[in-house]
């Protein structure tokens, strides 16, 4: 078994397997995208929440970690939390 290079995953070769994985990218970009919405509208709880919903359907994505040490950092009092992400 191996693990996708973005999201852990474990496929067995199966081509449901497969599409169980492509279909969790899809749905994490989702969140991710979703999460942008929110930031753009400086709305960081909101953020946050969407950005954490994408990392949880792909742990090994920086760039989920990353969006969501941004969101952290412009809420208030939560340098320490945004810290942890950046360094994901």
């Amino acid at each position: 078994m191996a693990a996708t290079a973005e999201c852990d995953v474990v496929m067995a070769g199966t081509k449901p397997e497969l599409l169980e994985s492509k279909d969790s990218k899809r749905e994490a970009e989702s969140f991710k995208e979703q999460g942008n919405a929110y930031y753009a509208e400086k709305d960081y709880n909101e953020a946050y929440y969407y950005y954490t919903k994408a990392i949880d359907m792909c742990p090994k994505n920086a760039s989920y970690y990353g969006n969501r040490a941004a969101a952290t950092l412009m809420m208030l009092g939560r340098f320490r939390e945004a810290l942890g992400d950046a360094q994901q």
